[in-house]
């Protein structure tokens, strides 16, 4: 096979990777809205405690899922062994193929979406519906919003779609994790990689 095309036969498979890859992040977005902005929506308008708990939950939710995303990077997705951190090893081992796409997205599949969101969501709402917190909504929401921003800007960062403005700057953050796979475990927001240390080479 000549060069040219080898190269025609590259581009076309990561174009049907870029295709099927966004077929599969559509999905877990829907999922992701179904699963954690319904119930949000649903508990924002039939329990509503005011404004400023609301705000106070969507703060807390916003945090929690940034612990959560750093958690679940660093002890699910890199311990080698791990059901889960073989498909992630998956993913890192194909960036800059032409299969990098289909290996991109943290959620899995809907079926992991709605684990992830009855893990995360059913003990908070259990908790705030009996002790009359009035904080689920807001922190459903935050997390929702927390999965579905995550998910779109580690897509971008990796088949190399523009990023919105100071957003940009994430991207040699996170590429350094993939050079570096023992720090930087959060993709666009290194709170918890602060906190722990771990923003940093180590």
């Amino acid at each position: 096979m000549e060069r040219g095309d080898a190269m025609q036969d590259a581009a076309e498979n990561r174009a049907d990777a870029i295709a099927h890859g966004r077929a599969i992040k559509w999905t877990n977005a829907l999922a992701a809205f179904l699963c954690g902005g319904v119930p949000a929506a649903a508990l924002t308008f039939l329990a509503w405690e005011g404004t400023a708990r609301w705000t106070i939950g969507f703060a807390a939710g916003l945090l929690w899922a940034n612990l959560f995303e750093y958690l679940y990077h660093r002890y699910l997705l890199h311990i080698p062994g791990k059901f889960f951190a073989d498909r992630h090893l998956m993913h890192h081992a194909s960036v800059g193929t032409p299969e990098e796409p289909l290996n991109i997205n943290f959620g899995g599949s809907p079926l992991w979406i709605l684990l992830l969101f009855a893990v995360n969501g059913v003990p908070l709402v259990v908790a705030d519906l009996l002790l009359g917190w009035g904080v689920a909504g807001g922190a459903l929401a935050a997390f929702t919003l927390y999965f579905l921003a995550l998910e779109e800007i580690h897509w971008r960062i990796h088949v190399g779609e523009r990023l919105p403005g100071a957003l940009e700057r994430v991207r040699a953050y996170h590429t350094a994790h993939h050079d570096f796979p023992d720090a930087r475990y959060n993709v666009f927001l290194p709170l918890s990689d602060w906190l722990f240390g771990s923003s940093r080479r180590i």
